[in-house]
């Protein structure tokens, strides 16, 4: 029989460990002394730590593992259980793969907000996959705000999903004429690397567009710009901008300071 301290040098294992798998009932020792309540290993009993590290680097929690000792370690227990886990690896490789494609889309998104600090504008395609939208006529930030919250619930009880790109429609007619902003509609759209991408119709377009660090509701100083240059170019445009939040941030002062596109889709002849 070998020590507990002996069974943790040769399996490389720590005691506080062996304790653990004693308590939930993965590896008893084979003997306790009643007087010293020192633990005793038997050498078959390495196969089974053996077994345990194994599968444990495969992903499988100690109960899991438990179970499969329990059930005799047959050949068809232990290849069941193996098929559950590799379907479960598979989800979890999708699940990170899809995280790596909404982390290439910000980053890209970013790497445009830093080369685009000149604040110039720009004719820009643009790409809208609309999950969910809301017509609205929205003058207070708070009541923005709130139906936003509740469209961003609906979606992610619907499908699950956190990689969406908020976009807020501006009535460009209002503005021009009371210099005032007025949030007509409120979209839930996904970033084009998303899963779901596929799935959904998407609205594609010509842009006059400008990206920037701002706020909702702060932007009429751009929109002018905007107008000025559609007249100096003689576009003829839509009359509606999109704001385009990618990330919402604040700024050391807990004032919005998020990266937006604002976007005045030119109208195709």
């Amino acid at each position: 029989m070998f020590s507990i301290g002996e069974v943790a040098k040769f399996n490389e294992i720590s005691i506080q460990t062996l304790h653990h798998y004693d308590k939930v009932g993965l590896l008893k020792p084979i003997y306790i002394n009643k007087k010293t309540l020192y633990r005793y290993y038997s050498i078959d009993q390495f196969l089974q730590i053996d077994f345990i590290k194994k599968f444990k680097m495969l992903g499988f929690s100690l109960i899991e593992i438990k179970t499969i000792l329990k059930s005799g370690n047959s050949l068809e227990h232990i290849q069941e259980a193996i098929n559950l886990q590799k379907a479960v690896v598979k989800k979890e490789i999708k699940k990170l793969e899809n995280i790596e494609k909404n982390l290439d889309f910000l980053s890209e998104k970013i790497q445009t907000g830093i080369e685009r600090k000149d604040k110039k504008i720009r004719l820009e395609k643009f790409s809208i996959l609309k999950i969910i939208s809301l017509d609205c006529k929205i003058e207070i930030i708070e009541e923005l705000e709130t139906k936003i919250r509740k469209l961003i619930i609906e979606v992610e009880k619907k499908y699950n999903i956190l990689d969406i790109i908020i976009i807020l429609k501006v009535d460009k007619t209002l503005l021009k004429k009371e210099n005032k902003t007025i949030y007509t509609e409120i979209i839930v759209a996904l970033n084009k690397n998303s899963e779901l991408a596929k799935t959904l119709p998407s609205t594609d377009g010509l842009g006059i567009s400008l990206c920037l660090e701002s706020a909702a509701f702060k932007n009429n100083l751009f929109f002018n710009q905007l107008i000025e240059f559609e007249k100096k170019h003689n576009f003829f445009t839509e009359n509606f901008f999109y704001e385009v939040y990618y990330i919402a941030k604040l700024d050391n002062n807990n004032e919005e300071y998020s990266l937006l596109d604002i976007i005045n889709p030119i109208i195709e002849e």
